[in-house]
C-alpha cells in the first residue's frame, strides 16, 4: 500500500462527503480524538459529520510523514465557502485500515450541537 495515495484518497473522500468510501478506511472500533474540542468519536459519528457538513470542500494534503512508532501524520489544508483551516492528523493503521486518529485543527470551531448530544460522546480529559 502506498501510504501517500491512501491518505490523499481518504482526504478526497472526506472533501466529497463520500460516506460509503470513508467507511472502508476505518476499523469498526476505531477511535477518533479531536483534541481541540476534547472529544472522542467513533468512526460512524465522524463519517456522519463529514457527510452532513455544508459547503463545497477543497482539500489539499500538504505533507505526509511516517513516524518511527508506526503512525502517519498528514498536514492538510481545507477550504469551503465558510471555513478555511489546517488539520494535523496522526493516523494509526493496522492491516491497511485506520484504528486510531488524532486530529488538531487551526482554527478550532466550537462543537456542533449534534455532537454535544451524542450519548456515546466521550471526553479526552
Amino acid at each position: 500500500m502506498d501510504i501517500t495515495t491512501f491518505l490523499t484518497n481518504y482526504w478526497e473522500y472526506t472533501a466529497r462527503r463520500n460516506g460509503t468510501a470513508l467507511r472502508e478506511y476505518f476499523h469498526p472500533d476505531a477511535k477518533i480524538y479531536l483534541h481541540d474540542t476534547n472529544e472522542i468519536l467513533n468512526a460512524d459519528s465522524l463519517i456522519n459529520y463529514n457527510v452532513e457538513s455544508d459547503g463545497d470542500w477543497k482539500t489539499t494534503v500538504d505533507r505526509v510523514d511516517k513516524l518511527e512508532n508506526g503512525q502517519v501524520v498528514t498536514i492538510t489544508f481545507h477550504r469551503s465557502e465558510s471555513w478555511i483551516g489546517f488539520v494535523t492528523s496522526f493516523f494509526t493503521l493496522k492491516d491497511d485500515i485506520i484504528v486510531e486518529l488524532h486530529e488538531y485543527y487551526a482554527p478550532c470551531d466550537e462543537i456542533p450541537q449534534w455532537r454535544t448530544d451524542l450519548s456515546e460522546h466521550e471526553k479526552i480529559r
